[in-house]
Formats: C-alpha cells, structure tokens, sequence
C-alpha cells in the first residue's frame, strides 16, 4: 500500500513538472508552506470579522389619545325596496313612468283597463239598493206584525215569519256592502300606485301587456335611495365593547364607497344583530345615512369606520413594526448599545395601520419599523427615519415607513419562530 501511495505521489508530481517550470513550481509550493506556517502561527484561531451594522427605520413609541375605531367593509341597502307586482288582471292601458325616475308615494305608476272592474261595482251597487229597499219592506211588515199579534189579530207563526223575512232581508244588505267593498278595492287595484318614494329600476312590462291577478311577474323595483342603510359584520371580539357603546349613545360611522374615499359620509350605528354567525365568529351591524347627496348606491361595497371610544393615554405603532411567528407578535427594538432585540408584544389594530401595544414597549422604546428582513437579536444597526433623516431627530412609533425605506418590513427571515 506504501509503495502504491508513493507510485501515486511520484505521477503527480511528474505531471506538475509537465505543467509547470520548475522554478514556478517551487515559488507556489513556496506560497502555500507560507500560509500554512502563517496559521500555525497564530495558534489555529480565525481572525473575527466586525458585524456589519444593518440599515433599519425606527421611531420612539409614545403615548398620546387615540380614538378607538373599528374597520370594515359593507354593502349599501336601500331604505326600502318594493317589488311592484299587479293585484288584478287586466290589459295594462297606461304606463305613466319611465326607467330610473324618482317617484313620490301615491305616484301613478301603472293603469289596468278598469272597465271590469267598474261594471261589477255599479252591478253591486244595484243589488245593494234592491236588497234596501226589501229590507225596508220587511222591517215594516215586523212592525206592523208586532201589533196585530199583540192584539190576537194574526197568530204568531205568522209573527216570527215576518221577523225572519227582516233579519235574512238584513243579512243580504251587509253582504252586498261588503261584496261592494271588494268591488270597489279591485277596482282601486287596477289603478298601481308607489307604495314608497324612491327611484324605479327598469319597467318590465310595457304598455299593451296582459297581466294575471297576483301575477309573480314584477312590473318593477322602487328603492329609497335617501335615507341608506350599509350592513356590515365584525369580529365577535369587539361585541362587548360596542354594546357598552351603543347603550351610552348614538355611535357614530363614516363609510364611502370602495375606491372613492373622498366621498365620505357620516351616520350612525342603528342595528346590532340578535346572534353571531357561528360560521364566520361575526356579528351583523347595520348604520343608517341621510344619503341626501345620494354618494352610496345600493349594492356598492363600502369601507366603513365606526367611531368608538377614546384610548387614553395609549402606546401606539406603525403596524408595519408587529411582526408574527410562533411566539405570537413579537417587535424589534434598538437597545442602548444599538443592537436589535426581540421583545414580545400585545397589540390590537386601532385606526389606519395604526396598533396600540397593551403589553411589551414603554414610551420612548426605539422599534425597528422597516429593515426586519436582515435582523436577527445582537445584531448592530444603524437607525434612520422614514425620511432618511438620522434617527435622533423627534419621531414617534406611529410615523409609517414610505417606499424610500428598506424592503422586507413583513417578511423577516431571521425573527424567531417565523411562520
């Protein structure tokens, strides 16, 4: 095995000597004896490098109120919306509206040829009127009845047969009055009135088209567009708090359409459903708009803000600061040596990207707000705010990172329990 490792060593050293001159051959074998002795020398140990300080944004926490608000997205209803649907039949002979027209309540919205429906008033009538005068006749004859058998003139039989002709005379008349009343009603039917103000949606049927009594077809769609309703639903967690609210008073709402911010408009919170979805952990809430401006249209989806009560005094950050991993949401905070440290914290969502911190940070904390992708504890940095302005320059942990600061604010890879 010797003699082959030799064997071995020799060939190689012939194909260097094949390669190489000689003299360069002894200068490189010279080199690396050199670095060899180097390391020797220096008792085996690697140099240590410095850290290389990583580029993060911070700001100082700080107390200050804070209105306590909660977010969401809903769907704009109408005040009121009414299928229009026909109660008799008919031929429809006028149609007096047009699509999208706003309309007041009593408004001609449709006519149904009333020409049955007059006849079998006026053929109601005329039985009402004969069956009056029978029954005036039979009551005279009860009266005059009434005095011959007091005086044994007529038997009394013939009595109770006259009392008997006025009651059932008495009974036609009410039932004709209120086959009158029916009369009357479908003929008022055939007239469609606006059961509410609003705006009509398209007209199904045009002028000519026949119509069944209690048709299922919809002739058209009136929704109040002023006031608005917006339903929405949030988390269970925040029931309690707005039911204290909503007990004290009016709580007030802002929504505007999605995409169009500016359009804002303020009402208030005037439902709160009687159950939580078991489904989603929500529960329903429902705000009332004057609308006057008409800014929410019914099936838009808007943002809504519920204005809740004052924080006091409260701790609050960027949302760009918390951070999640397996130990819950933890921050990154500078310490006096300028090095990153972990440190867990409770925080909840307030208004915007805002979050107030109920426990880990004291005022005047430095929490790293941008950067996080390169940090791990221990590790040096160098702050900047989000302006690029040096850290010791007034801030607060509220100020948001802008998109001149370092990437990664979300995404650490180094933060402990990453998900």
């Amino acid at each position: 095995m010797a003699v082959q490792q030799k064997h071995q060593q020799s060939r190689a050293y012939m194909v260097l000597l094949h390669i190489f001159p000689r003299p360069v051959l002894a200068a490189l074998c010279a080199g690396v004896m050199a670095v060899l002795l180097s390391a020797c020398g220096d008792g085996g140990k690697e140099t240590a490098r410095p850290e290389r300080a990583a580029p993060v944004v911070t700001a100082k926490v700080a107390r200050r109120d804070v209105p306590r608000t909660l977010n969401a997205v809903g769907t704009v209803q109408p005040a009121a919306s009414v299928a229009v649907k026909p109660q008799v039949g008919g031929q429809i002979v006028e149609v007096p509206v047009s699509s999208g027209q706003d309309v007041i309540k009593d408004q001609v919205l449709f006519r149904i040829d009333p020409r049955p429906y007059e006849a079998a008033v006026r053929e109601v009538e005329a039985r009402l009127l004969r069956n009056q005068v029978l029954l005036k006749k039979a009551e005279e004859d009860q009266a005059r009845f009434s005095r011959l058998v007091r005086q044994d003139a007529i038997s009394r039989e013939q009595y109770d047969q006259a009392v008997a002709n006025a009651n059932s005379q008495r009974a036609l008349v009410i039932q004709d009055q209120a086959t009158l009343a029916s009369a009357k009603l479908q003929l008022e039917y055939a007239t469609i009135k606006a059961p509410v103000s609003g705006r009509i949606g398209e007209v199904f049927l045009d002028l000519g088209n026949v119509v069944k009594a209690n048709d299922d077809r919809t002739l058209l769609v009136i929704n109040t567009l002023a006031p608005a309703k917006i339903g929405f639903a949030v988390p269970e967690r925040y029931l309690p708090e707005v039911m204290a609210q909503f007990r004290q008073g009016p709580i007030a709402v802002v929504a505007a359409p999605e995409g169009f911010t500016r359009f804002s408009s303020t009402g208030r919170l005037t439902s709160i459903d009687n159950a939580v979805d078991a489904t989603t952990g929500t529960i329903k809430l429902e705000a009332t708009f004057d609308n006057k401006d008409l800014t929410l249209w019914p099936g838009q989806f808007a943002r809504v803000t519920v204005d809740l009560a004052t924080m006091p005094d409260a701790l609050v950050i960027n949302a760009s600061a918390v951070l999640e991993g397996i130990i819950g949401q933890y921050v990154y905070i500078v310490d006096a040596e300028g090095k990153a440290q972990v440190r867990p914290v409770k925080a909840r969502f307030v208004t915007g990207d805002e979050m107030m911190v109920e426990e880990g940070l004291n005022a005047g904390d430095r929490v790293v707000l941008d950067g996080q992708l390169n940090l791990a504890a221990g590790i040096p940095v160098v702050e900047r705010r989000a302006d690029g302005s040096p850290a010791n320059a007034p801030s607060d942990a509220n100020t948001p990172s802008d998109a001149n600061t370092p990437s990664g604010a979300n995404t650490p890879s180094g933060g402990p329990g990453q998900k």
